[in-house]
């Protein structure tokens, strides 16, 4: 044994925080089983029943679409890739000058704020894909406008850049370190989402899938729950939740939905009417669920995450889609003649070597 530990000295290591893990883990379901874990929760959900022991399910009618999270460090919207040489914010560009004879600087300004090589991996915009998902109607057929082919993954990808910026309604904490202290969301409030949204309200919701700095975020579009009473504790039942995610591990060029799933265990607090009061992450999923959720609600001019030379109005006469069904917020175009925004255009035109003179002048 002790040559083995010798040879393999991870071994002990890795044991060792094994047990301390599921040590930890198991304290803390003790810890909250003998003390009531209460949640105050969002206000404005819904109360959810439970019985001492059931199951229940539910997927959304009109699902959300795959795409592409188009990776800073790839930066395919300015670079294209094979078999599609002019990226899509060039081929917007072209667009728009054939409509305006003025050329908006996108891939200017893309090229300058968003792409970057040396990026961390996890960087793209998987953000405005899933609300696009959500909120856009899917391009799933190739268009040509004033003489200019935009592709499906075209299409796609000024959906997903115009979306980088929504109306977000946001619950929980972005985590970025490991502590046991997390502020991750509670599993009671992330079962009351689900319930509320995917079940009652048929509506898409977004969940960070890494606990951890980097960000993955994926639409949910339905989920399978079954629980448990616990023996000895009265009004607590062990949970276990399969929740149904939308990639975006595919090709830009995909038509469709594709999806995985991940499964998670928690405890649940019940009061005497059987409404979910509270809970905790069961040590399977204690540093594996979500990080926090979102619920995309409408489209907003670019607060500074979004490309600002892309236009609302003219990525929906390439894409042929009307607006969202929700209620659009500030949709107006942003003022040409503000002096910031100009000023902000013409110098990253300038920096991506391009004369702001033969266009705007």
């Amino acid at each position: 044994m002790i040559t083995m530990m010798r040879k393999y000295p991870f071994i002990n290591e890795n044991v060792r925080r094994s047990l301390l893990i599921g040590v930890v883990g198991w304290l803390l379901i003790v810890f909250a089983l003998l003390f009531a874990v209460r949640s105050a929760g969002a206000q404005e959900l819904g109360s959810v029943r439970l019985s001492s022991r059931g199951s229940d399910s539910a997927f959304l009618k009109k699902m959300p679409w795959s795409g592409y999270w188009w990776s800073r460090a790839e930066g395919k919207l300015v670079k294209g890739w094979a078999g599609h040489a002019e990226s899509p914010m060039q081929r917007y560009d072209r667009y728009v000058m054939s409509r305006t004879g003025k050329n908006p600087g996108a891939q200017a300004w893309e090229q300058k704020n968003h792409y970057n090589p040396t990026a961390p991996s996890w960087w793209g915009h998987c953000n405005g894909w899933a609300a696009a998902s959500i909120m856009e109607p899917e391009p799933r057929r190739n268009r040509t406008l004033n003489g200019i082919a935009f592709t499906v993954a075209d299409q796609k990808a000024l959906l997903s850049e115009m979306c980088m910026d929504v109306r977000t309604l946001f619950y929980g904490n972005r985590q970025n370190d490991v502590t046991l202290a997390t502020q991750d969301i509670r599993p009671d409030l992330f079962h009351r989402l689900l319930v509320e949204n995917i079940k009652k309200r048929g509506r898409g919701i977004v969940a960070d899938t890494s606990w951890s700095k980097s960000v993955w975020n994926f639409p949910i579009c339905g989920y399978e729950t079954e629980w448990a009473p616990v023996w000895f504790f009265h009004n607590r039942v062990w949970v276990t939740t399969t929740v149904h995610f939308v990639t975006d591990g595919v090709k830009p060029e995909f038509v469709g939905t594709e999806t995985f799933t991940q499964t998670y265990h928690y405890i649940l607090n019940l009061n005497d009417r059987g409404e979910v009061v509270g809970g905790f992450w069961d040590p399977r999923s204690l540093w594996n669920h979500p990080d926090f959720v979102w619920i995309p609600v409408a489209d907003v001019p670019s607060e500074g995450g979004e490309n600002p030379c892309l236009s609302p109005r003219f990525v929906r006469e390439i894409t042929g889609t009307a607006p969202a069904a929700e209620p659009v917020l500030a949709m107006a175009e942003p003022a040409i003649e503000s002096s910031g925004s100009a000023d902000a255009r013409l110098v990253a035109l300038r920096e991506a070597g391009i004369d702001p003179a033969a266009y705007f002048e």
